[in-house]
């Protein structure tokens, strides 16, 4: 039978087990060895299952749905296809802090406050979706310019080291410079460990490319 993932729920295969994660519970699902009686389609949106008891399962579950009752695709839904990680942008030295950044550390913290702060994960998602551009993110030395200022100031914003926050804080940093990034969610198996970073073209901006490369894409944004 083929269902669909359901709205907010993305999956990806990692050697034989297959992982969701639901958006909009804010939640990642783990099932080993699913990959051997199931199989994503291409298009990251169908679910070919060969085990009926499977299927009723996962839907319980809801991370699955009928063709019948699928909805509308929300933004973030449509697949992007990323090229695998081979750079990084982060340096090894930054230039000293400025009494400017102080500004941007303003700004950041005002972002943090209005549009990451105490809203979930679905929320936060559709916005980064919404503001993406047309046309894909491209490498430049303005955006560049713009990741070597975030990590020059960002140690001393009073914020944590989670990825999540970071990567948000980032991506509203370079598009408030007129630039932009995809959000890539990966995952890993065995132990399960999921992770974010920004990406540019196959450049890694806020994480060293070795790292996210031990991550499979399961959401990208």
């Amino acid at each position: 039978m083929t269902l669909l993932l359901a709205p907010h729920v993305h999956a990806v295969r990692v050697d034989d087990d297959l992982v969701f994660l639901d958006v909009a519970r804010d939640a990642y699902a783990c099932l080993p060895g699913l990959a051997r009686t199931a199989a994503l389609y291409p298009d990251g949106r169908r679910l070919a299952v060969r085990d009926p008891e499977a299927g009723a399962e996962l839907a319980a579950a809801g991370l699955v749905v009928p063709p019948s009752q699928a909805e509308a695709p929300d933004a973030e839904v449509a697949r992007i296809d990323l090229a695998e990680p081979a750079r990084s942008a982060l340096r090894d030295a930054y230039p000293a802090v400025t009494h400017r950044d102080a500004v941007a550390v303003a700004r950041a913290l005002v972002g943090v406050a209005g549009g990451y702060r105490g809203r979930p994960l679905r929320d936060i998602v559709d916005a980064a979706a919404r503001g993406r551009r047309s046309a894909p993110p491209r490498l430049n030395d303005r955006l560049l310019a713009a990741c070597d200022r975030f990590q020059a100031w960002i140690p001393y914003a009073p914020v944590s080291g989670k990825c999540l926050l970071r990567s948000f804080m980032l991506l509203q940093h370079l598009r408030k410079a007129g630039e932009d990034a995809h959000w890539v969610f990966g995952v890993r198996t065995w132990p399960f460990h999921a992770h974010c970073w920004l990406q540019c073209e196959d450049m890694v901006l806020d994480d060293r490319f070795e790292r996210a490369a031990s991550y499979t894409p399961i959401l990208v944004a």
